[in-house]
Parts: structure tokens; sequence; C-alpha cells
């Protein structure tokens, strides 16, 4: 197997540091949830979170490659034939009662699709076939969670689409309205509570 440059052990380092952060994220996330659906979603990520950072210490300590995400079924319906067992040491982020379900199913919505992006950009920047390849299909999985995250939110009138002809002014503030009470309490909690100097 040809040896990984510099620039791809630090590709490697970026999306495997997400990943490590996604995995605290979700996991914090876990104890905050009500809604059982979003719970077995965030719970079936962060296990993907857990594979995917796994693969890639794997990949940069210089495993095979080969055939390396064949098993692995986009989508959030879809379920590893097995879990790897390394944890990422990731800092567990602090988290407030200000989490609703809609919150972070709009969070990890946008996580889906900023790891798309990464994943996808780093394989085109990598001369490596196999690492492309598995960075790609990386890609392609959380492409199709971030689709899962969108039905969900859609299904729960979470997330309401402009239609053509639709005020947009009364769009924005319908969809918006329900996160103002958050940060006002948040906004209130805080400043109850001055950090000292």
């Amino acid at each position: 197997m040809p040896k990984l440059t510099p620039s791809e052990l630090l590709q490697i380092h970026e999306i495997g540091s997400a990943q490590a952060t996604l995995v605290a994220k979700t996991q914090g996330y876990l104890d905050l949830i009500q809604d059982p659906d979003l719970e077995t979603m965030v719970d079936h990520e962060r296990r993907k979170a857990q594979i995917h950072y796994d693969e890639l210490i794997e990949m940069a300590s210089g495993g095979s490659l080969n055939q390396r995400f064949e098993n692995l079924d986009g989508g959030l319906q879809g379920r590893p034939r097995g879990l790897a067992n390394q944890s990422p040491k990731a800092v567990q982020p602090k988290f407030t009662q200000g989490f609703s379900d809609r919150t972070i199913a709009a969070d990890l919505l946008d996580c889906g699709k900023t790891m798309a992006v990464r994943a996808i950009w780093a394989a085109s920047e990598i001369s490596h076939v196999g690492l492309r390849r598995a960075l790609s299909e990386m890609s392609r999985y959380y492409l199709d969670a971030a689709y899962e995250f969108y039905r969900f939110m859609e299904q729960k009138g979470w997330y309401t689409p402009l239609a053509a002809g639709e005020n947009a002014e009364r769009w924005f503030q319908q969809n918006h309205e329900p996160m103002t009470p958050l940060w006002r309490q948040e906004a209130e909690r805080t400043s109850s509570h001055p950090v000292p100097s």
C-alpha cells in the first residue's frame, strides 16, 4: 500500500477531529432528547461517527484500505455489521437546558451537510486511491444522514420551506419565533450570573 503523504495525514487529522467532536456532541444530546425517534437517529449518528473515527485512525496508522466502506449503507437506516472498540478522547461539551429536540435536529442536519462537504473536499485533495474512495463513501453517508434529519424535521413541522407566492417575512418569523424564548431565557440566566472580572 502506498505510504500516506503529510498532506493526506493532515486531511485525516482534520476530519478525525471533527468526528471525535461529533461523537462527544451526540453523546451529550442523548441525555436531553425527548422524542424517541430522534433519540434513535442521534444514537445511530453517534455510532456512525465512532466507526468513521476508528476507520480514519486505522488508515492513518497504515491499516488496509481495501473494502473499507463496502458494507456501510448510506442513510440512517443503514446499520454497520460491527462496532469498533477504540474510543476517541474528545472533550465532552457542556450543555444547558436550552437544547430542545428541534435545536438538536437542526444542529445535526447542519452537521451532516458540513461533514459531507468536508469529506468530499478532502477526497478531491488526496491522490491515494483507497483513501479517496473511503472519504467519498463517508461523504455519501453524511448527505443521506442530512436528508434523513431534514425529512424528520419536515414531518414534525420544524422545517417549512418557503412556498412560491408566500409572504417571506411572515414565513421567516414563523420559523424562528419558537427559538426566541430560548435565547431570551439563556440571556436572562447569563445576565443574572455575571462573570467575575
